[in-house]
């Protein structure tokens, strides 16, 4: 498992944050950020994807150290 954090331009809709449950959104004024545990590069990509798949522009993804903290 491996903890990422991923930025995106606007706002990610409530029905995708549902289907996104191991990430927690925090909301900033113009930026989402995601944060969580994901289980393998498959599934880092598929979220991507259903970023994408909704319009929304990536900003940025970071691996995250275990200095950076569990995000769970």
């Amino acid at each position: 498992m491996t903890a990422y954090e991923i930025s995106v331009l606007g706002r990610v809709d409530a029905a995708l944050l549902a289907d996104l449950e191991q990430l927690e959104a925090v909301r900033q004024p113009t930026v989402t950020v995601l944060r969580g545990t994901l289980s393998d590069p498959g599934e880092l990509r598929t979220v991507l994807a259903r970023l994408q798949d909704r319009g929304l522009e990536l900003v940025e993804i970071r691996q995250l150290d275990a200095d950076d903290g569990d995000p769970e």
